[in-house]
């Protein structure tokens, strides 16, 4: 089953010289961490309110980005339908033909009465006609304003998940039981390390989207470029949601920045979730075991999606991949042994705006924004299926 809702927010794809600037923000970020590793209980109690507060704001303005993303959409339902609506009016005045089509059926009255009444249905016609166009640039508009609204919301986001994400390499600093699904700040640095060293070895332009680099160096006729989206496994349900940095009552810390797919077997087959290229493999992480992270343009808007609680993985960076592309098996049962934040077999499916496999969680939000999966399977809720 293919899911094509597409929200309206949009980032910029990512080029070598992004990765510079990530690469450089992490280092700061871990330098700031290493500067605070021995905070006290008391100092380690305010700084962990200020990220819950933090936290709540972040989720806060993704949930009004949602609303307005839903605002739009309906929007443009409504500039379809009024356009659809005018369309069907001037063709049947046959506007095309010119003003005389009014005066034809005018003067053809019979009768004094009879004119009086075809003046008025024109008059009537043709200020339903100026109203529906009215409508239709207000609506145009509205439209506009949202967008708008829309970038300085993403603007307000970005800042406060920069100083969230700074506030969490903290506190991870100073909590040797904090978690967060995912890798921490010393594996970003090393993978992001070896991967600019290798698009730099590739000859990727310093401006250029990587994923085009990566396309153009490989000459495939698999285009990473997609129309919509696919599920990552072929039948399933859901037994966890995302939760974003909001605290999770079960973890110290860290949150969840994605949703659990669950009711299938360890060594169940896990696809891609639409055409793209393999950013990021990590194995045995301590947080997620083995991992795997893939960028996409759906539409022209840059995703990163991310597969989490491997068994095992089938695919390597760089490679360009289809939703029939297997990106590895369902683990988080036997795996258990290393990966400390899975409970039994199930796959964590993570998406996240624009190309950041090295900084997912700042950019997450939850997949439901844009799948129709059920609702949780105790809470009644059913299975989804490709």
């Amino acid at each position: 089953m293919a899911i094509v809702i597409i929200p309206c927010y949009r980032v910029e794809a990512k080029s070598l010289n992004d990765f510079y600037a990530d690469l450089s923000r992490l280092q700061k970020q871990k330098e700031e961490a290493d500067r605070n590793k021995d905070l006290t209980d008391a100092e380690i109690t305010v700084l962990t309110d200020e990220v819950n507060t933090i936290a709540s704001s972040v989720n806060r303005i993704k949930n009004e980005i949602k609303e307005a993303e839903d605002d739009i959409s309906e929007s443009q339902k409504k500039i379809e339908e009024k356009k659809e609506e005018t369309n069907e009016l001037l063709r049947f005045l046959q506007i095309s033909s010119g003003e005389n089509v009014y005066l034809e059926y005018i003067f053809e009255a019979d009768s004094y009465t009879d004119f009086i009444y075809r003046y008025s249905v024109v008059s009537q016609l043709a200020d339903y006609n100026n109203n529906l166009m009215n409508e239709l640039k207000a609506l145009v508009s509205t439209l506009e304003d949202k967008k708008a609204e829309l970038a300085e919301k993403k603007s307000s986001l970005e800042s406060k998940s920069a100083e969230l994400n700074m506030k969490l390499v903290t506190l991870r600093a100073n909590l040797a039981n904090y978690k967060e699904e995912g890798t921490t700040i010393e594996e970003d640095i090393r993978d992001l390390k070896t991967q600019i060293k290798k698009y730099e070895d590739m000859g990727c332009y310093k401006t250029e989207d990587v994923t085009a680099c990566v396309e153009r160096q490989n000459n495939s006729n698999i285009s990473i470029n997609a129309t919509g989206w696919t599920y990552p496994l072929t039948w399933g349900c859901v037994t966890s949601e995302y939760t974003g940095y909001e605290i999770r009552p079960d973890w110290i810390g860290g949150g969840h920045h994605g949703i659990d797919l669950d009711c299938v077997n360890e060594g169940t087959n896990v696809y891609a979730a639409a055409n793209g290229v393999v950013a990021r493999v990590v194995y045995y992480s301590s947080c997620g075991g083995n991992m795997v992270w893939v960028y996409h343009n759906v539409n022209g808007v840059p995703y990163t999606t991310v597969y989490m609680h491997l068994l095992n993985i089938s695919v390597s960076v760089d490679q360009i991949v289809s939703p029939q592309t297997k990106i590895g098996e369902v683990g988080g049962g036997t795996t258990a042994s290393y990966d400390s934040c899975t409970g039994g077999a199930h796959l964590h499916f993570g998406m996240a705006y624009g190309h950041n496999a090295f900084d997912f969680n700042s950019h997450s939000f939850n997949p439901r924004n844009i799948y129709s999966f059920p609702a949780l399977i105790y809470n009644g809720g059913g299975y989804f299926s490709r």
